[in-house]
């Protein structure tokens, strides 16, 4: 037998918690019309999401759109979380901001020197939890 889904609404503490709690998270653009969703290793810190890229088409996105939507989601057999960020993408370049975003600790999942460091500046933060 099949019960109900409870759909909850989370807070905006409960949204940075869930996403302090994962290690992967999806960034989604849209440049020249086409939606694109790229999954990358990513961090929080003071209200702002930081993830690590290799040159590429994520960056040229960026540079013609800087609008995203970042989630982060987990699945269970007895629940799901996805939370939603929507801001604005910057490339960082100076000492400070990469030395913060670099102190969160992200791990790349390829490390070869060629990282460029981007934060993303919220706008709006949303999030929801099913259970069966």
């Amino acid at each position: 037998m099949t019960g109900q889904a409870t759909i909850t609404t989370l807070t905006t503490e409960e949204c940075w918690e869930v996403l302090a709690d994962r290690p992967v998270g999806r960034l989604a653009t849209a440049a020249g019309g086409d939606p694109e969703i790229f999954p990358v290793s990513f961090g929080v810190a003071d209200g702002h999401v930081y993830f690590v890229t290799k040159p590429g088409s994520k960056l040229v996105e960026l540079v013609v759109n800087s609008r995203v939507a970042f989630e982060a989601d987990e699945w269970t057999e007895q629940a799901a979380v996805s939370v939603v960020v929507k801001g604005t993408a910057e490339m960082l370049e100076t000492d400070a901001d990469l030395a913060q975003a670099e102190a969160i600790g992200i791990i790349p999942f390829v490390d070869d020197g060629k990282n460029v460091w981007v934060r993303i500046t919220p706008s709006e933060v949303t999030g929801r939890r099913l259970t069966r």
